[in-house]
């Protein structure tokens, strides 16, 4: 069976594989919002700030997920690169097992340390309550959630980013609904909220195992799983600058949140929460398409395709240089209206966030260039290498910032560590590029 991924390489028709990962990252973003547009409207901003703190949590779950699936993705694509079709199934089934019993491990640890991991977080005694009630129905949904995630990875990898699409818009449309019902007709509160994630999530994790557990017709399907554990090895160390991102993201988020508490207040982390939402959202472009391409560098790279990888490459870059200034001038257009949604009856939040968001927005202009840097390594199934540029990308360079700045110029620093990090990080960006492509190539 010819794979999916044999496709002849252009601007656009690597658009056109890489836009129904777009729009599943927009989606997701887009669904957030929404979610904290609806707690900020129904439980108040101290809600919006209990969700902030709670995120890390998630996001070390979100983090293992994309271990699997990024390392996993690249080690599968490259095995159906070199004709190795049986051997991709049977590794795929181990590893969608594997996350699963390693994630519900994770979640079993949550529940039973919660207090003192939300007080670690930044929640203070005001708002433990509410962190409480958000928190205990995410973590009782963190396998689904994870299986989700994780499932319609390996749609990409299996040709089927549209299905992949489908799953993550049909998910996110069911949180939207119950979360206007759970949050305004039955007045559930912020749990409400969590209850209609964890469910919109679980949803895209049905239709992943409807499709490789009983459509069964396509080049991936679950068969009898062999035990191999360099299989699980390889992936982990593959994706582990994923994980080195969502941690490190995971991290930086409770340092500007205690930051924020410290210089601002409660209000403080509601404006930052609110710039994040739409930073996420625009950052969503050039994650979906560092994503969506990524299979079909691994498959060409597999295959020993040189020509094929070299035009992946030159065009991403392409792409990218003009996703980078859209996202830029799109920033200022929609700053002020999507702060006004979440923040319209706290001018305070409402100001510190416009006022924020429009010296973050200056680093739109490098962020896709490390992203994509970032997933390119990793699915040339170099991890070390991704784990680097995401380790000095978030860890040194992201929080180095956020930690100096503010002792400078006080709020102000906060604002000016994102372009500053971004900048810094895209220098050493195209440093390792060009070191690089000697060894691979492209």
């Amino acid at each position: 069976m010819s794979s999916l991924l044999a496709i002849n390489i252009t601007h656009r028709s690597l658009l056109s594989f890489a836009i129904p990962t777009i729009l599943s990252f927009i989606f997701v973003n887009i669904y957030f919002i929404i979610d904290g547009i609806f707690v900020s409207n129904a439980v108040g901003t101290a809600g919006l700030a209990a969700v902030n703190i709670c995120m890390p949590t998630i996001g070390i779950v979100f983090a293992l997920s994309a271990v699997i699936s990024t390392g996993g993705n690249a080690l599968i694509a490259a095995m159906l690169g070199e004709k190795r079709t049986v051997e991709a199934r049977q590794n795929f089934t181990l590893l969608v097992l594997f996350s699963m019993i390693v994630t519900s491990i994770i979640a079993v640890f949550c529940l039973i340390f919660m207090t003192p991991l939300l007080y670690l977080l930044g929640a203070n005694d005001t708002i433990l309550p509410l962190c409480k009630a958000y928190t205990l129905p995410l973590f009782i949904s963190i396998p689904f959630v994870s299986g989700g995630m994780i499932l319609d990875s390996f749609l990409v990898v299996e040709g089927r980013p549209k299905l992949s699409m489908l799953s993550a818009f049909v998910g996110g449309l069911i949180n939207v609904v119950l979360d206007y019902i759970f949050l305004f007709i039955l007045n559930m509160g912020i749990e409400g909220a969590a209850i209609a994630t964890g469910i919109g999530y679980s949803v895209s994790a049905l239709i992943g195992l409807t499709y490789f557990g009983i459509w069964r017709k396509g080049t991936l399907k679950f068969i009898k799983p062999v035990m191999r554990w360099n299989v699980i090895n390889k992936s982990l160390s593959n994706g582990i600058s994923e994980m080195v991102t969502m941690l490190a993201t995971s991290l930086f988020i409770v340092v500007l949140n205690n930051t924020m508490m410290r210089f601002a207040g409660e209000d403080g982390v509601a404006a930052i929460s609110i710039i994040q939402y739409v930073e996420e959202l625009l950052n969503a472009v050039y994650s979906g398409y560092s994503e969506g391409v990524a299979p079909l560098m691994s498959y060409n790279f597999g295959e020993r395709n040189i020509n094929k990888m070299r035009r992946i490459y030159k065009y991403s870059l392409h792409i990218i240089s003009c996703f980078a200034i859209a996202t830029f001038l799109l920033s200022f257009i929609i700053a002020e209206p999507v702060v006004a949604a979440f923040a319209e009856n706290n001018i305070n939040v409402y100001e510190m966030a416009v006022h924020g968001f429009r010296i973050f927005a200056f680093g739109f202009l490098f962020v896709g260039f490390n992203i994509y840097a970032s997933s390119l390594f990793t699915a040339l199934n170099n991890g070390r290498i991704s784990a680097i540029l995401s380790f000095c990308h978030t860890m040194i360079f992201s929080i180095g910032t956020l930690l100096i700045l503010p002792q400078i110029f006080a709020l102000e620093g906060v604002w000016l560590a994102n372009p500053v990090a971004e900048l810094m990080s895209f220098v050493m960006t195209f440093y390792v590029l060009k070191l690089m492509s000697k060894k691979y190539g492209y």
